[in-house]
């Protein structure tokens, strides 16, 4: 069996059976402390993630082919290609 022994307190008293039960120790120059019991909540997280982002872009542009003696023929492509990956916590 283990043995607490406190010395050199700064105050000296006995306590009853209900003292000793309000008793939580530590926390200044009063006799009698009631704190209830903190818990903490458990905050921490855990993310497994996989991200992954395949784009392609195949483009062609074939205005005017097989046409003979053609003039003024104009094409544009605009291609455009976005891509996002985020976690938000």
């Amino acid at each position: 069996m283990n043995t607490l022994t406190i010395k050199d307190l700064p105050v000296t008293e006995q306590l009853d059976s209900n003292a000793m039960r309000s008793v939580r120790g530590g926390f200044g120059p009063s006799l009698y402390y009631n704190f209830s019991p903190v818990i903490a909540p458990n905050n921490s997280k855990n993310v497994n993630a996989t991200q992954l982002i395949n784009n392609e872009l195949n483009l062609e542009n074939a205005n005017g082919n097989n046409v003979a003696f053609a003039g003024g023929i104009t094409s544009t492509l605009d291609p455009f290609n976005t891509s996002s990956n985020n976690i938000h916590m």
